[in-house]
């Protein structure tokens, strides 16, 4: 799963909190010009952020499976799950999920009315829904039925990995409140709206349209009926958020601090001032001040390095009318991941706080989903084996400047297919142009690419150009190398097909191949444990996107006597009902 951050920029509010070892108060900094702006939670596509959906939303309605505690990867947590099992029959077809007997704050049951609701919101709005993936949830789903108030059942249109379809499928269900939001105007009657496309479009519609009104996030009725340990109290426009205890949380960790405030700051200096001054609780060291670290700490911080299961990128352009044809060729993919010194990044830019990236699967949080292969990271950093790679495939090599085809067409020792004489091995990577580590990371990827005769020329522009110019395919397809300066956040089991499957939304480079493509699918309808690493190692050879240093989410500052903050949730999810202070 892609995830762009957007936002509008934010004012600081500086030290409103106070102490919360005596206020119970604790403060929380939200990224840089990222301010929360969007709460109902159906996550579309145009405010689909981390800090919306797992640091806003998430704190009051829970998903069906919660998954990442302990910083673990691809394992739910039973106790915070809102279902109780999960049962496969009639050949992985019918799917059968138990719900725990979990309340709303206003004292009604969650029922598998509410999971319906939030499904058929899901399936009649798709196209608005950033989860949707065409064939798979909620297109997959046949049939629904309810066979008692704690029971939903999904009919399949075919098979389906069990893994796959409980941890990245089901969690992707928010149960929302069908008794309080089935409902197309503020005055209007609740009714079953969501059961007919047209009336699920103008229930969506207008929960939206409330959730616009950034004024009265904290007193639309609405927005007060969660079944989340956390209820919001008090919200600004400049992001803001000030929650308070649902006092009717049904799960088994209740809080124990009185408030939790997430605070929107516009600038990193901003909120480093914030650190210094002691005024938020948990914070994050930008790692351009990595030197400050020391200073930090005996004012009475500690550093906890949040990784979350993600991965590092640029991606390839393979419509591009210029160079699509010779980034087309898996042997040229090859020889630019070669000549990205990995180790080098991750010293100089990131300061050791990032992990090499060789596959479609993070390495950090703990897991077993890394392949042999992959371990054995085949497509290490080697200037050497570059060259020789490119002139066994007809280029003229010439370190410093750029390689020339002196052998067009295909065949053995030939440049390939389309790719005429005289063609350089020439790109532009564009890159965002506000952030300091993706311009020493870029210029890292363009200074070891030119010893191996790989011409790299460096285009920046603002964040939100980099991603719209990006977007612009396939109407538009002229940008050749990109990155935007963050990972790739991976859904609980990473199985590709967000990134890798055409026609995805979020296959952005217009990749296709037919081996990846059987992989995946193979992966998606098949229990076989063995199908997960033959789409691993399929995509890793493959190497549809050039892979990058993978850093931590974040360094986060954490006050010494905060306790329960980490370790942090390894999918990037805001636990405060754990927060307490010792002394």
């Amino acid at each position: 799963m892609v995830v762009l951050a957007s936002g509008s920029l934010a004012i600081p509010v500086g030290a409103l909190s106070g102490r919360p070892g005596s206020s119970g108060i604790v403060t929380f900094a939200e990224p840089p010009g990222l301010a929360l702006n969007y709460i109902f939670p159906f996550d579309p596509i145009t405010s689909s952020t981390v800090n919306n959906v797992k640091q806003f939303q998430a704190l009051m309605w829970r998903p069906l499976g919660w998954f990442g505690t302990n910083e673990t990867a691809a394992r739910a947590d039973p106790s915070l799950s809102l279902y109780s099992s999960v049962v496969y029959s009639d050949h992985v077809t019918k799917v059968t999920v138990h719900l725990k007997p979990y309340r709303w704050s206003d004292g009604r049951p969650l029922t598998s009315r509410d999971v319906e609701f939030s499904y058929d919101l899901y399936r009649y709005n798709e196209v608005q829904w950033s989860q949707w993936v065409p064939g798979q949830f909620p297109d997959n789903v046949a049939s629904v039925h309810l066979p008692d108030r704690r029971t939903i059942v999904f009919g399949l249109t075919h098979p389906v990995n069990e893994t796959w379809f409980t941890d990245d499928e089901l969690q992707l269900i928010t149960p929302m409140p069908q008794h309080a939001w089935d409902k197309t105007s503020v005055d209007g009657v609740i009714g079953n709206y969501d059961r007919t496309a047209a009336g699920a479009v103008a229930v969506f519609n207008f929960l939206n349209q409330q959730a616009m009104v950034l004024t009265t996030y904290a007193t639309n009725p609405l927005w007060q009926v969660v079944d989340g340990p956390w209820r919001l109290v008090s919200f600004t426009p400049q992001g803001t958020a000030t929650f308070a205890a649902n006092p009717r949380y049904s799960g088994p960790i209740k809080p124990s601090i009185s408030r939790f405030e997430e605070l929107p700051f516009s600038s990193q200096a901003k909120e480093f001032a914030a650190l210094r001054a002691g005024t938020v609780d948990i914070g994050y060291l930008p790692f351009g001040r990595l030197a400050q670290k020391t200073t930090l700490e005996s004012t009475g911080y500690r550093l906890a390095p949040w990784y979350n299961l993600a991965v590092g990128y640029a991606l390839y352009n393979f419509a591009n009318p210029v160079v699509g044809r010779i980034l087309s060729q898996l042997y040229v993919r090859q020889a630019v991941q070669r000549t990205e010194d990995q180790a080098r990044i991750v010293k100089k830019v990131f300061g050791g706080y990032a992990l090499a990236t060789v596959g479609p699967v993070g390495r950090t949080p703990r897991s077993d989903l890394v392949s042999a292969y992959v371990r054995s990271d085949p497509n290490r950093f080697d200037i050497g084996a570059v060259r020789g790679l490119l002139q066994d495939h007809g280029w003229k090599v010439r370190p410093g400047s750029a390689d020339i085809c002196e052998k067009p067409g295909r065949g053995p020792g030939h440049c390939g297919l389309g790719i005429v004489r005289g063609s350089k091995l020439s790109f532009e990577l564009l890159y965002p142009s506000g952030s300091e580590l993706a311009a020493r990371e870029a210029d890292s990827i363009k200074s070891t690419a030119a010893m191996a005769g790989i011409d790299i020329t460096l285009v920046a522009h603002s964040f939100v150009d980099v991603v719209s110019t990006v977007g612009r395919c396939p109407s538009a397809c002229n940008w050749q190398l990109a990155f935007f300066g963050v990972p790739s956040y991976e859904p609980v089991l990473p199985t590709g097909e967000n990134s890798f499957l055409p026609g995805s939304p979020l296959n952005l480079g217009g990749y296709r191949n037919a081996s990846s493509t059987a992989a995946i699918k193979t992966l998606l309808r098949s229990s076989d444990p063995t199908a997960y690493f033959q789409y691993e190692d399929t995509v890793a050879r493959q190497l549809p996107w050039l892979w990058l240093p993978t850093p931590a989410y974040q360094l986060t500052m954490i006050k010494k006597d905060l306790k329960g903050v980490d370790p942090l949730n390894a999918y990037l999810y805001l636990t405060p009902e754990n927060y307490r202070y010792d002394g």
